[in-house]
């Protein structure tokens, strides 16, 4: 039997979960480094980051369709930069694009303006909210780096121009 426990606030939480049996295995996924859990129970930790540009555009040929991306693929790769490779953004553009049978060109676009992103990336649903995700996330960060993170937020969108680290 496979558990998943999704979105772990700390080993607290996730240790009364924890099955008794050696036949279950458990996927704990955290924003956090469960240390708790690797020292007593022997958890193996694996860090995931942003998806590469052809991570991300497999990511959004599963959910459109090889066919789709193909037909745009310069719109397809705007949302992959517009998306910063987050898995996450890129399945609910993928969605908007999917339920709104609109081109993934009118979807990049309305990713341009970095101040309405978030807008543009809401399906409705709070499991799926970037904005719940990234304050969850904020909630969790030293007072220190709040404000660097807050400060950062008011900076200009010049991502474009940042060249992307090798991997």
């Amino acid at each position: 039997m496979l558990i998943v426990l999704d979105n772990a606030r700390d080993s607290e939480q996730v240790l009364p979960l924890l099955p008794g049996s050696p036949t279950c295995t458990v996927l704990v996924t955290s924003r956090r480094l469960l240390g708790g859990l690797s020292v007593a129970h022997g958890l193996s930790v694996v860090s995931l980051e942003t998806l590469d540009e052809d991570a991300a555009i497999r990511l959004l040929a599963d959910h459109l369709g090889e066919r789709r991306i193909a037909g745009e693929p310069a719109a397809a790769a705007e949302l992959v930069q517009r998306c910063a490779g987050l898995p996450l953004a890129l399945a609910i553009a993928a969605a908007r694009a999917a339920a709104n049978d609109f081109p993934l060109a009118r979807l990049a676009g309305e990713l341009r303006d970095a101040s309405a992103r978030l807008d543009a990336l809401e399906i409705g649903e709070l499991s799926t909210d970037l904005r719940a995700v990234f304050q969850t996330s904020m909630a969790a960060l030293s007072p220190g780096a709040y404000d660097v993170f807050r400060w950062l937020a008011q900076a200009p969108d010049r991502t474009s121009a940042w060249p992307r680290p090798r991997r």
